[in-house]
């Protein structure tokens, strides 16, 4: 090897010929702000593959963020998502991430190559990006930056067309133990692509599914018209769009069915319990918008968790901040399991979220909800010990009234148990169908036929 040359193979981009681990460097592909993507092949088979190598010198939270995109990858295998080969680092200690080479073209391409798709494409295309988010949301990750750049095409082969989705980079965890869960920015900062964030990403609020589910609508209008619903000259000013205009209707843009605008209005909701419930309610309703046929009626079914707090000891400073501490724990586990908090009063807590549908994504609702009360009793009963504060948890499963004379869950003293010290009870309707996977004895409470929940089976 000539002097010099080995240094031109690594320096700051690699050269052709450069040996990452067991791929082979064969172009530059993109060069972005924090990373280079290259074309690579593998020394052994010859299979193609995509190294995206972080920038020397790069900052503590790029470099979390690029090893958290990977450990994320790692888990999520799915159909609909690259797929990783491997991760590592240089000998100058950057990381990379090799992956599977898509060949292809992302949408943003391929709208500005060939227009808008017709809503029939559009449908065929979200129901994969759909598929990729459930898997994700399952894991406990929301992507964050769900847009046309980041949903690749991959070219036409044998098999009907594919589309995978790329680039959590910025991706959110939801749960403690879920990939990428640690925090890497302040709380107030947001994270993603203004054209496609929601309002809670711009005002620096805990993601959640139905985060993604705005960026899905984003995509939808975007597919359909061939432009995103808000454009502006700046940043500030798209995110003020987000924030506070009255979203488009596709068909002002597009000759599209009038369903499907309920579903984009729906979308891009300001407020998230305004939106879908999730992916398999969203996907749902677009499939009767584009296919015709009278939609399903959104159910008026929904689950509710009401918490209440109980000092056990003297009511002092120190006690009160033992309880917020704990309401505070509850209302985050409560958002992560996918509810919305209604009330919050001095030592309770409402949360309530509607039911999708679909019977086995119904139960998979209230079996997360279960799940979740679970785990905030098991972290109070596991504490200190007197207990300064217990914990009082009741499941329930009605119709969401609009208004609470009307009973349902926003009359509480119709369905809330109270049982004594720190518990989890469910309702007969809340539990049903999920006996097997709790153990359960019956106790008296409000006359609903409820049950003590003390653990998973």
């Amino acid at each position: 090897m000539a002097p010099g040359e080995e240094e031109a193979l690594y320096g700051e981009e690699l050269g052709i010929g450069a040996l990452v681990a067991d791929w082979l460097v064969e172009q530059v592909h993109y060069r972005g702000p924090v990373s280079t993507l290259y074309r690579a092949r593998h020394v052994r088979t010859g299979e193609p593959a995509a190294l995206k190598v972080l920038l020397p010198q790069p900052s503590d939270v790029a470099l979390r963020r690029f090893r958290r995109e990977a450990e994320t990858l790692q888990r999520l295998r799915h159909p609909h998502i690259v797929d990783v080969l491997g991760y590592g680092t240089l000998a100058d200690g950057r990381p990379f991430i090799a992956m599977e080479w898509l060949e292809g073209r992302d949408l943003a391409a391929e709208l500005a190559s060939r227009g808008p798709l017709s809503p029939g494409e559009a449908l065929e295309v979200l129901e994969q990006v759909g598929g990729a988010l459930r898997a994700a949301h399952q894991s406990g990750v929301v992507h964050r930056d769900l847009k046309a750049q980041n949903v690749v095409r991959l070219a036409p082969g044998g098999e009907a067309p594919r589309v995978k989705l790329v680039d959590f980079g910025v991706a959110k965890g939801l749960r403690p133990d879920a990939p990428g869960a640690s925090t890497l920015t302040l709380t107030g900062v947001s994270l993603g692509t203004p054209l496609s964030m929601a309002p809670e990403q711009i005002r620096g609020e805990p993601p959640d599914a139905r985060t993604d589910l705005y960026a899905m609508g984003v995509l939808l209008f975007q597919l359909v018209t061939g432009q995103p619903p808000f454009q502006g000259a700046t940043r500030h000013e798209v995110e003020d769009l987000h924030l506070n205009a009255p979203p488009p209707r596709p068909s002002e843009r597009a000759p599209v069915p009038a369903a499907l605008d309920a579903v984009v209005l729906r979308s891009l909701a300001k407020r998230r319990e305004d939106r879908h419930p999730d992916v398999d309610a969203w996907l749902e309703a677009l499939r009767h918008a584009v296919k015709g046929g009278p939609a399903q009626a959104s159910s008026t079914l929904a689950v509710a968790l009401y918490a209440e707090a109980r000092l056990q000891g003297a009511l002092d400073p120190a006690a009160l901040e033992r309880l917020d501490a704990l309401l505070e724990r509850v209302g985050g586990t409560a958002r992560a399991a996918g509810l919305d908090v209604r009330l919050e009063g001095s030592g309770c807590l409402l949360a309530l979220a509607p039911l999708p549908g679909d019977a086995g994504a119904e139960q998979a609702a209230r079996a997360r909800v279960l799940h979740a009360a679970l785990t905030l009793v098991e972290f109070v009963a596991a504490g200190e010990s007197p207990r300064p504060v217990d914990l009082a948890i009741t499941v329930h499963v009605a119709e969401l009234p609009r208004e609470a004379r009307d009973g349902g869950l926003l009359h509480l003293p119709g369905w809330v148990a109270e049982p004594p010290g720190t518990a989890l009870v469910a309702t007969a309707r809340a539990l049903e169908g999920l006996e097997a996977g709790f153990v359960a004895t019956p106790v008296s409470g409000a006359g609903l036929g409820c049950w003590r929940v003390s653990r998973p089976r």
